[in-house]
């Protein structure tokens, strides 16, 4: 029954399985008997797949093949594969070791030629010991205290020396211990009697067995291109059964009896049990009551979303009862980085480079990226239509003319004639730049304030009502009076005023609060007000919540209200990045163009060059940046309010198949 189980289960490709813990009754299984078979096999066919680099990913099958087709054919295919492709890998690994054993021949021969003394004279002597090697300096000086009854040839070869030297027998132990002490190395004099006839034959064997490889790589080739599908079926239906093979190890059996343990999504929990009772005869489902057990995670995203989700595991695995935090990436990475490059032509280029390695890498890991790198390319190409940039603006402060800072300036201009020749929000002026600013730290405050209420949620479901407010509103709350704070100083500063958004602070009289001085009067406003019974009680929230567990270690923490002041602040890198990207591709415009104008430095080919060496830089830095920042910006500003991570992904025991039928 084990046997119809590992069936079923594979085939519904739905039950999530636990390793087991063996109990009184009941021991982990054994693999079935045809495991070690299949496991062979399969080692086998990989490492066909390894030497002929097949790549399933670039492979679209045209048929589908039955299971019991290859089970008919597998021992026959196998020693076929293993005769066509086999026994010809083997063949190139021998030819192989023949042109390292040439090669190693070939070195021995050409320092020995540079000796000029013919093979038969550095051997078969009885009276003379003769050493032939190299050694890492000249060893004459030295053998000389010995005697000087000897002769040495001795050559400069590449970085050290080449030797032959001739002793009487009786000096031969001293001799060779002083060649030791220089570095001497041995070499064994070959049986041929002409080096260069030597040479040339070893060259034309090496002639002879790289044509013989060659021959045989253009043969696997194509056996390659023929049989790679029926390969791939293959290693699939191996695997498979590898698999079902192996589900005795995550089992219990007794023996009359087995127990798999595992989850299932709820919603497909009725469908499963029917198909599990209906086809396993005798085979019983149950739902098991187990509070201690995490379950693991099955991540929901639609097809867009679920790209994202890379970005998300790399952080962390959600809970099972945990908020998924992919929905949030989705949606505000791309904008993120858009923002910050924020460039119609840098963001066309990210668009385009990211479709073309799309079809270069197929790996599902790398798809997921390069998908988000068309996200974020195209919300750029938003953003530099918002912002008038095209690798770079054609609109800086001064009395520049737009053909003077830009190579297509002129373009540009004239595309914007629908808002006076000017981008719909510049960035760089300083009003865009203020404006933005103080976006930037708005959104942080939000988005902090976010975090917090999915903490909330979070804690909730976990710990309780009590603990999600002592634990996340205390900081909801606390985060607000420093937003409050924020604004206080925005509205003093008369940014509010600046944008539209309030009245002049200079005619806003003082409040009539006593016991101030008219100084501290006019520095107070409404938002001030706010924040002070809003950081009140967040104090005594958390005093109750921290207090008790941390004791004074509670107090220190209190400061952390302060980081999370400066992770508001922290957002102005959107702004930050954004305008360092803008300024370095104006500066590389603005040389490029002084060389290439007539009326200045004339020297047109320079110009040229920077300005393509220029943007290529800034766009490597264009992409690093804003997404590494982006991913700063969530997983340290945005996650940990409420991202614990630390769950199990639902992988359940099964495989979509792509090459043999269902």
């Amino acid at each position: 029954q084990l046997h119809l189980a590992a069936e079923i289960l594979h085939k519904m490709n739905l039950m999530h399985i636990e390793d087991p813990t063996e109990e009184e009754y009941f021991k982990i299984g054994e693999p079935f008997e045809r495991a070690s078979f299949i496991s062979r096999s399969l080692v086998q066919i990989r490492s066909f797949f390894s030497y002929l680099k097949i790549d399933p990913t670039k492979i679209v099958p045209k048929r589908k093949y039955k299971a019991k087709e290859i089970e008919e054919q597998l021992s026959r295919k196998l020693e076929e594969y293993q005769e066509l492709i086999g026994g010809k890998i083997e063949e190139i690994r021998s030819i192989d070791e023949k042109l390292r054993a040439l090669d190693e021949e070939l070195r021995l021969i050409e320092p020995l030629k540079l000796l000029g003394i013919p093979a038969r004279l550095l051997k078969g002597y009885k009276t003379l010991r003769c050493f032939v090697g190299f050694v890492k300096e000249n060893p004459v000086e030295k053998l000389k205290s010995i005697t000087d009854e000897f002769e040495a040839i001795v050559k400069e070869y590449e970085k050290e020396y080449v030797a032959a030297v001739f002793v009487k027998a009786e000096y031969g132990e001293e001799f060779l211990r002083i060649l030791q002490e220089c570095g001497f190395r041995e070499i064994a004099v070959p049986d041929i009697d002409d080096y260069d006839a030597g040479i040339s034959e070893i060259e034309q064997k090496k002639a002879e067995l790289q044509n013989r490889k060659k021959a045989l790589e253009t043969e696997i080739e194509g056996i390659k291109l023929k049989e790679a599908e029926t390969l791939l079926a293959i290693e699939e239906y191996l695997s498979i059964e590898l698999e079902k093979s192996e589900l005795p190890l995550k089992s219990l059996v007794s023996k009359y009896s087995f127990v798999i343990v595992g989850y299932v999504p709820k919603s497909n929990y009725e469908y499963f049990r029917s198909e599990i009772e209906s086809n396993g005869e005798g085979i019983v489902v149950e739902v098991i009551e187990d509070e201690e057990r995490e379950p693991p995670t099955k991540l929901k995203n639609p097809t867009g979303v679920r790209n994202f989700e890379v970005l998300t595991t790399t952080f962390g695995i959600p809970k099972y009862n945990e908020i998924d935090p992919t929905v949030f990436i989705a949606i505000f990475f791309p904008i993120f980085f858009g923002m910050m490059l924020g460039d119609i032509g840098y963001g066309i280029l990210v668009t385009a480079i990211s479709l073309y390695l799309k079809r270069l890498f197929k790996t599902e890991g790398w798809q997921r990226m390069l998908n988000i790198g068309v996200y974020a390319g195209i919300v750029s190409i938003i953003f530099g239509i918002i912002y008038g940039e095209c690798f770079g603006p054609f609109i800086v402060p001064g009395d520049y003319k737009p053909t003077q800072v830009h190579f297509i300036g002129g373009i540009l201009q004239s595309l914007y004639e629908f808002h006076h020749g000017h981008p719909i929000f510049d960035r760089i002026e300083e009003m865009g730049v203020k404006i933005l600013l103080f976006a930037t730290i708005v959104l942080g405050i939000c988005k902090i304030l976010f975090g917090f209420i999915l903490g909330f949620y979070n804690v909730y479901v976990e710990h309780g009502l009590k603990e999600a407010i002592l634990e996340k509103l205390s900081w909801i709350i606390g985060v607000t009076g420093l937003a409050m704070i924020i604004f206080g100083f925005a509205n003093n500063v008369g940014i509010f005023y600046q944008l539209g958004l309030g009245e002049n602070p200079g005619n806003v009289p003082p409040l009539p609060l006593p016991g101030l001085t008219e100084g501290w009067q006019e520095g107070l406003n409404v938002f001030y007000l706010a924040a002070l019974p809003l950081l009140i009680v967040w104090l005594i929230l958390f005093v109750l919540g921290e207090i008790p567990k941390m004791g004074a270690m509670g107090v220190i923490l209190a400061v952390e209200l302060l980081t999370w002041f400066g992770q508001i602040m922290s957002y102005a890198r959107i702004l930050a990045i954004g305008l360092s990207s803008v300024y370095l591709a104006f500066v590389v415009n603005f040389i490029a163009m002084k060389l290439i104008d007539p009326a200045g430095i004339c020297i047109p080919v320079l110009g040229v060059v920077i300005l393509i060496i220029g943007h290529i830089g800034n766009l490597i830095l264009g992409i690093l940046d804003p997404g590494l920042q982006s991913l700063r910006l969530h997983y340290v500003e945005f996650f940990t309010k409420f991202f614990e991570g630390g769950g199990r992904l639902y992988k359940p025991f099964g495989r979509i198949k792509r090459f043999i039928e269902e």
